[in-house]
């Protein structure tokens, strides 16, 4: 973990701050990342439009209506739900998982809808962010929603923009849920 996002998670209570979960929409990891979500408490959901679709595409639109947890839904072209970022309520951003799309335009400094404004409001108020990009590596197999499995080839441009926000202070990138858990274990601590 780098040292600004353990900078950061030592100067505020954890344990009285939410995580804002962005969700785009990308459906590989997207069923193990809900479930370590709704297994970390203080979570507040902001689903894309396309997230919002891709939660519903794998069936798991249900389960999160019925968490009990707050979800925002990308509605309006300012994405003023983002303004929460500012009240000191949030002590950590997770966007998991994280379309390519998403990644190119986090990466150049694009922020036009939900999470994308996400992403450059926590980076402006250094609240730290974890992403997990769903292009890592050279390949990997992906399920669809109805339980397929596929290849997917990873394009070198996804690679870079993976790299070029990997580099960012404040930001961590992981590679697979596992690694997601380990670094909210180790905030939660």
């Amino acid at each position: 973990m780098k040292k600004a996002m353990e900078k950061a998670m030592k100067d505020r209570k954890k344990n009285e701050l939410k995580i804002a979960w962005g969700v785009t929409g990308a459906g590989h990891f997207l069923p193990s990342c809900l479930e370590i979500a709704l297994n970390c408490g203080k979570v507040e959901f902001f689903l894309s439009a396309a997230g919002a679709e891709v939660v519903n595409y794998y069936g798991l639109g249900s389960r999160l209506r019925e968490s009990g947890h707050s979800v925002v839904k990308d509605g309006s072209a300012s994405s003023l739900s983002v303004t929460k970022l500012y009240t000191g309520s949030y002590g950590l951003v997770v966007i998991a998982p994280v379309t390519g799309n998403s990644i190119a335009k986090m990466a150049h400094g694009i922020a036009d809808n939900l999470i994308t404004n996400l992403f450059a409001h926590a980076g402006k108020n250094r609240i730290p962010i974890v992403l997990l990009p769903c292009d890592t590596g050279r390949e990997l197999t992906s399920f669809t929603p109805q339980g397929e499995e596929v290849p997917v080839y990873i394009r070198t441009i996804d690679r870079r923009n993976s790299d070029i926000l990997a580099a960012w202070e404040g930001v961590t990138i992981v590679s697979h849920p596992e690694q997601l858990k380990n670094c909210l274990q180790k905030w939660q601590a």
